[in-house]
């Protein structure tokens, strides 16, 4: 029994032995110097002088502070606690020190006023965040002034935000609407004094005008007729690729309506027309052909105004149409939009709807041809029977997911030769490559597709074409047309496609894509 007690203790001398030596051998913790140190006062109203003061810090596991009234230094300070001090009537400078974990300290001065008398001379600053409308700042100053209270106003029983002298504080407000925001500057005595100013808060409408925010005021108001009714939103009726976003505007040109009726709004900034003199929106039109006139004019004086017509294209769809409003003149301010439906006609009750109104860069038409730009700047010149448009990718599978292809429908009769061909903005750089390719979709198999390169000068005949065959059906595939020998000093500008060559027109739809070099 013996030595099985000294075996025990021998073993528990052991393990207390390699304790230590690990212990020994462990390094200092080193979390950083304390950093971003505040220090905030609460002063009691009732001439006593009683300040209690909250430190805080990142990266600090104590404080001391400094009263700046001469008398000794506070004891040591855990985290998250505070302490009382009683002051006399004056104005201080309260050191805090904040200590690390591993013994690293940094020191903030604050300055503290403590005066028995009501603050005076109360000024309050409410500036509005550039970037957030819906974020305030608030900072102020007084006379005999220690703190301030500071109460937003958007929430009931609302606890006081603690503002120190010099500092700044900010807030984010849930909803729009006007709100008090009241500031109540406080010394050493029972007296205080407050200020409260009014602030709106809105979310201010702007290009582009989506109808996505709930925040956003999308009022439109109608004239000509049907005055009460504005552009309700309303759920997207057919997305597609044009448009895909949930909520659009609609206007109801009532029946029996002025033929000059239409729909306006004002947006809070004025329209920025130094970086484009463009303007796209979203059309869903019951007819083709349809006129849409769009108006800006400066919401001070309606007679600064440009407007520009454009037709639809197509019915019981989304388009993009552009209106080119270069007549502006860019010195005058223009916060009005206007919309006119079917402009010149009166009203037979019929609903428009549009949507994503914003200012659009110039699509350059161009290779690469990818046809995501605007879809109006693909000006295709048609012939022989076959018409070609861009239009929503009916495969977006395999080698093709784009969202945007040209359609070219070979009319019923159409001549062998239709086709359709497109002018480019720049020449073609054949210097370094003659290879074009082309992706093709044809229902029909062994499609013989012919791509014709000429330039667009009428006195220069210039051209060169190749033929190739597409290989699947009803699936997109890549075809290449090698142009070798083309002349690289002639202006090549103009791109022919002609589908199912040779073959008169059976009323099929063929498309084609990315055509580049």
């Amino acid at each position: 029994m013996k030595n099985k007690f000294q075996y025990i203790l021998f073993s528990l001398l052991f393990v207390a032995f390699i304790g230590c030596s690990e212990d020994e051998g462990l390094e200092t913790v080193d979390t950083g110097a304390p950093e971003n140190l505040s220090i905030d006062f609460q002063i009691e109203q009732d001439n006593s002088g009683e300040v209690t003061i909250y430190p805080s810090a990142e990266n600090a596991n104590s404080f001391v502070i400094d009263y700046g009234d001469g008398s000794e230094v506070s004891e040591s300070i855990a985290t998250g606690e505070n302490i009382m001090h009683t002051y006399a009537e004056g104005s201080y400078n309260v050191i805090l020190t904040a200590m690390s974990l591993s013994g690293e300290t940094t020191s903030v001065t604050q300055a503290l006023e403590v005066s028995f008398r009501a603050p005076e001379n109360l000024e309050v600053t409410i500036t509005k965040d550039a970037s957030d409308p819906f974020t305030v700042s608030v900072s102020a100053e007084a006379d005999y002034a220690a703190s301030f209270e500071v109460y937003f106003g958007d929430v009931t029983g609302e606890t006081a935000t603690l503002m120190m002298i010099g500092e700044t504080v900010s807030h984010t407000y849930t909803n729009v609407g006007t709100y008090d925001i009241t500031v109540i500057a406080l010394s050493g005595g029972v007296e205080s004094t407050t200020y409260t100013e009014q602030v709106t808060i809105v979310d201010p409408l702007l290009l582009p005008i989506t109808f996505e925010s709930s925040t956003v005021d999308y009022t439109f108001y109608n004239f000509g007729g049907g005055e009460g009714n504005g552009a309700p939103l309303v759920a997207n009726p057919a997305t597609n690729a044009v448009n895909s976003s949930q909520t659009v505007a609609s206007y109801t040109k009532v029946s029996g309506s002025e033929t000059w009726a239409g729909t306006i709004t004002t947006l809070n900034e004025a329209i920025d027309f130094n970086t484009s003199t463009l303007i796209a929106v979203d059309v869903y039109s019951p007819t083709a052909g349809t006129p849409i006139l769009l108006k800006v004019e400066d919401s001070a004086d309606s007679n600064n105004s440009a407007e520009i017509e454009v037709n639809t294209t197509t019915s019981n769809e989304w388009e993009t149409l552009v209106f080119d409003l270069s007549a502006v003149d860019t010195s005058i301010s223009y916060e009005s939009i206007i919309l006119f439906f079917n402009m010149n006609t009166s009203g037979t009750g019929e609903t428009y709807y549009f949507d994503n109104i914003r200012l659009d860069n110039p699509t350059i038409v161009e290779l690469p041809l990818t046809f995501e730009g605007t879809s109006s700047a693909y000006a295709w010149m048609n012939f022989g029977g076959a018409t070609s448009t861009v239009v929503s990718n009916p495969d977006q599978s395999g080698i093709n997911t784009s969202a945007n292809v040209t359609e070219l429908v070979k009319s019923s009769g159409a001549e062998t030769w239709a086709g359709s061909n497109i002018i480019l903005a720049n020449a073609i750089d054949l210097s370094s490559s003659q290879t074009v390719s082309m992706k093709v979709w044809s229902s029909v198999a062994n499609t013989p597709v012919l791509l014709k390169l000429e330039t667009s000068d009428e006195n220069n005949t210039y051209s060169m074409e190749i033929q190739a065959t597409t290989t699947v059906t009803n699936q997109w595939e890549e075809l290449t047309f090698d142009f070798t020998g083309i002349s690289t000093t002639e202006v090549i500008d103009v791109v022919t496609v002609f589908m199912n060559f040779g073959a008169t027109g059976m009323g099929n739809s063929y498309y084609f894509d990315d055509i580049q070099l």
